[in-house]
């Protein structure tokens, strides 16, 4: 699990994750990107995108990151796997049938906000 308080974006931003935003005790209705209360999750819906060649590397790093390097992603690619996005951001990835989501896999920052499977389902589906 991060611990980590804060960390910086490539783009210079300070973040604040969602353990800091847990500590703190309340949701201050901010919006924060890793609202651990639900609210930004409330406010802003979940979005999805296709998945291209050119994001392999990020798919690779989420794995990586969680753990499972050894889930064969590519036999699903492209048709049944899409990124999952918060405010623009991608939080994660799933892979889907028809009617249910078979599995998800998300950053390490996003893995303590109450995404679940149901939820990231019934924002898709």
């Amino acid at each position: 699990m991060y611990k980590e308080l804060t960390y910086q974006t490539s783009e210079g931003y300070t973040v604040f994750t969602s353990h800091y935003l847990k500590n703190k005790g309340t949701c201050c209705k901010s919006a924060c990107l890793h609202c651990p209360f639900g609210y930004t999750v409330k406010k802003h819906g979940l979005q999805f995108a296709e998945i291209k060649e050119e994001d392999f590397l990020q798919i690779e790093t989420i794995l990586k990151e969680s753990h499972q390097e050894d889930f064969d992603w590519k036999s699903y690619w492209p048709q049944d796997i899409r990124f999952i996005l918060l405010k623009g951001n991608v939080c994660g990835f799933f892979v889907k049938n028809k009617i249910i989501i078979k599995n998800f896999f998300l950053k390490p920052h996003f893995q303590h906000q109450n995404l679940s499977k149901e939820l990231i389902e019934a924002y898709f589906f």
